[in-house]
């Protein structure tokens, strides 16, 4: 696969830079992408988007070893693997829907209830400061744990989990408002 991606760079020393990349931390990013996604063959998919986006812009990248660029590679990583997560919901919800005529009554009431509300939540997360948001976006709706929200974020566990306690008080804050009007 790495023949693939060297393919699609035209300079000696990117292709160098690149290789340096893929070897360091190709395994991050599969954890990564993982952490978001909980499917093996969706994260190795957000991995190899996110090389092929990589190689494509080889100039975003400056030392290949160096921490801004396992950022970069890192952030990069975790947003593609967001838009398959987001994909998928939205495939998951049309098989839903399509799927409509062989659920019962009960069972397609309770669905469009724990939707609704599901999508209010995230709306509302959504409105929160980018402090909160992203914190509470991570450990609601990925389900990803504080630890890697802190490896991610490149915060301390500590900041994150108090950024998740304040997160949840402005959550309930925008909520009960939204229920007032």
């Amino acid at each position: 696969m790495l023949m693939f991606y060297m393919s699609l760079i035209d300079n000696d020393d990117d292709r160098s830079k690149f290789e340096i990349l893929y070897n360091n931390y190709r395994k991050r990013m599969v954890y990564v992408a993982f952490e978001v996604l909980r499917n093996k063959e969706d994260a190795e998919d957000a991995v190899h988007d996110t090389f092929v986006k990589i190689a494509r812009n080889m100039q975003s990248i400056g030392d290949p070893n160096s921490s801004e660029s396992l950022s970069y590679v890192l952030k990069a990583t975790k947003n593609t693997a967001i838009n398959i997560s987001q994909k998928n919901s939205v495939r998951n919800k049309n098989v839903l829907f399509e799927d409509a005529e062989n659920i019962l009554d009960s069972q397609f009431f309770e669905t469009l209830r724990i939707q609704e509300n599901y999508t209010e939540v995230v709306n509302a997360i959504r409105n929160l400061n980018d402090k909160y948001r992203d914190v509470l976006f991570y450990y609601f709706v990925e389900g990803m744990k504080p630890k890697d929200i802190a490896d991610l974020l490149g915060r301390s566990n500590s900041a994150v989990q108090q950024q998740i306690a304040r997160g949840k008080q402005k959550l309930l804050e925008i909520l009960k408002d939204d229920l007032r009007d």
